[in-house]
């Protein structure tokens, strides 16, 4: 699809609460972050995050995350169990038996990527595309220097999310006809994308900080 990256305009700054760049540098620092954490520490950010969610009438998007993740959660619990060596849980399997210590380091694995799941989740909902996009956008404008166009990435994204959206609405259609349609040639026409680029305030650097000393914390 030709994109006149002329048309690629973006509004003059607006003021939010926070700004989506800074929620998704939050997601990041927690991602990083959540790899440190032990049982008492991912106990007391689960219990956060269901209360954040529940409050904010999202935990129904959470459990959805979860359980399109529960076969990569249950092969990442597996693959520790069967792969650490350790005390055997069945003994009459010797070599075969999965370890008590794979075991529990499977399940703390399994736990950390559910915990940073549902944070996605929260992202996704505190943002709609638009923002995310725009957040996105602000990231990847220091790559410019190396060659990078974040406007086509931008671009390229925004189409892709559009296109998924399309393609979830229409549960209808069979999947033959999909298929077919997403393998024909896109139509040769000109798209307008504009996206608001939301200002940074003083509650972002507080924010920022915070995420930094956080990081700081679990890293020492």
């Amino acid at each position: 699809m030709a994109v006149p990256w002329g048309a690629f305009h973006f509004p003059s700054m607006i003021d939010l609460s926070i700004h989506p760049t800074t929620k998704i540098l939050l997601w990041l620092v927690f991602a990083i972050a959540v790899q440190r954490f032990d049982f008492a520490v991912l106990a007391l950010f689960s219990v956060i995050a269901i209360l954040w969610m529940a409050l904010a009438g999202g935990l129904s998007e959470g459990v959805l995350m979860l359980r399109r993740a529960r076969w990569l959660l249950l092969s990442l619990l597996l693959i520790y169990a069967f792969a650490t060596p350790g005390d055997p849980v069945l003994p009459l399997l010797g070599a075969f038996s999965p370890s008590l210590q794979g075991l529990r380091g499977g399940a703390l694995q399994a736990w950390r990527l559910a915990l940073l799941l549902v944070a996605l989740a929260l992202l996704l909902r505190s943002c709609p595309r638009e923002n995310l996009l725009s957040g996105l956008y602000v990231l990847l404008r220091p790559f410019r220097k190396v060659g990078m166009n974040p406007e086509r990435v931008a671009v390229r994204l925004w189409l892709t999310l559009h296109y998924a959206e399309q393609q979830t609405r229409q549960k209808m259609q069979a999947w033959r006809e999909e298929l077919r349609s997403a393998l024909d040639p896109a139509p040769n026409v000109a798209l307008h994308v504009s996206l608001e680029l939301p200002a940074f305030t003083w509650r972002d650097a507080i924010v920022l900080v915070l995420a930094t000393l956080l990081l700081g914390l679990a890293l020492w």
